[in-house]
């Protein structure tokens, strides 16, 4: 019996399981239509660099645009499930813009209680792939309680909070239980599903076969990422200790008090680990890899518990951490080991689908 995808309504998988077939349907003049189209555009494209001679800088110019359209999406462009409730701009970037320095006063003393940090075994953790101190990673410091910044970020959040209906916070506390804890790996535990399956949710999109039971290779280097990844966020959270938004603004109806501090976001640095790595497994769902990640992101937001600095931190974090890991002998090979694995078995669920 195929393994029922956790992230997935039963709906959802039948929808994908007839849009597969409809597609197989419809593929053979869909194929002939693009190789006649792919054959003149390729013979007028070859001509045309021939008689300009400038490959190398339309390249450039193609991946500058790229880039420059991707920059400038706004984050209900983002946005898979919380477009209605999403700013029409990008809202890290705006609320960036403010002056982040202090401005002095008591709320510059308010930090993350040390006491109610509650995630110190993840500090203590060995890592697999990457062995750079968490100073490596450079994150500017988060802006000061009293600044422009953190008081803009405040009232966006408290604004947020006006506008989330109870369906946005019913999403929130689905999307809560996305995360991976590396220390929690035993099959008989209650928690397992749950746990190796928040591997596979920026990736849903792929289909019901992307899963922890049909891609076993894949679980356990996706184990070891986030091991490695978690290491370092909780590492910085450590060494920040920037208090929950909840703890400046009384306002604040947060949804949940997380027993660790703010900066930078796990659930942006761990869900933009797998948007970055899975991007380059499979560019050419990038876009999707990315709204999912910006969704659980952003989901913090809603709850109340991240200012939006958390959440681009956590990004930039990912990033970084992603480019490093690339660079690691043992993952490039396991990462090899991987891609094998994942083009098998969608090859083999394309092949079952067309029978």
């Amino acid at each position: 019996m195929e393994p029922m995808y956790i992230y997935a309504t039963p709906r959802q998988i039948a929808q994908w399981q007839q849009d597969q077939k409809n597609k197989h349907n419809t593929q053979h003049t869909l194929n002939q239509q693009d190789l006649h189209t792919s054959c003149v555009c390729h013979k007028e494209t070859k001509q045309s660099l021939r008689k300009s001679n400038h490959t190398t800088v339309y390249l450039l110019l193609v991946s500058l645009l790229t880039a420059l359209t991707s920059f400038a999406q706004s984050s209900q462009e983002k946005s898979i499930v919380f477009r209605a409730i999403s700013p029409a701009s990008d809202h890290y970037k705006t609320l960036s813009a403010a002056d982040a320095t202090a401005r002095g006063g008591e709320m510059e003393a308010i930090t993350f209680p040390e006491k109610d940090f509650s995630r110190g075994a993840y500090l203590k953790m060995r890592t697999v792939y990457v062995d750079v101190p968490a100073a490596f990673f450079k994150l500017k410091t988060f802006p000061a309680n009293s600044s422009d910044q953190t008081r803009g970020e405040l009232d966006y959040l408290l604004e947020l909070q006006e506008r989330r209906a109870a369906g946005d916070e019913a999403l929130t506390d689905t999307l809560a239980i996305v995360y991976h804890d590396p220390l929690s790996t035993n099959p008989l535990d209650p928690d397992y599903t749950r746990n190796m399956n928040s591997l596979f949710f920026v990736g849903r999109d792929l289909g019901p076969w992307f899963n922890p039971e049909q891609l076993p290779f894949t679980s356990q280097v996706l184990q070891n990422v986030i091991q490695d990844a978690t290491f370092y966020f909780f590492s910085l959270k450590a060494q920040f200790n920037r208090a929950r938004p909840y703890q400046l603004e009384p306002r604040l109806k947060n949804l949940e008090a997380p027993g660790h501090a703010s900066y930078p976001s796990g659930h942006s640095s761990a869900s933009h680990v797998h948007a970055y790595l899975l991007s380059s497994l499979l560019p050419e769902y990038k876009e999707q890899f990315m709204r999912n990640a910006y969704d659980l992101a952003f989901s913090r937001e809603v709850r109340g518990v991240h200012y939006p600095s958390d959440s681009e931190a956590g990004r930039v974090l990912a990033e970084q951490f992603v480019a490093q890991l690339l660079k690691s002998k043992k993952f490039r090979a396991d990462y090899a080991a991987m891609k094998a694995e994942i083009e098998r078995v969608r090859n083999r669920q394309s092949l079952t689908l067309q029978k």
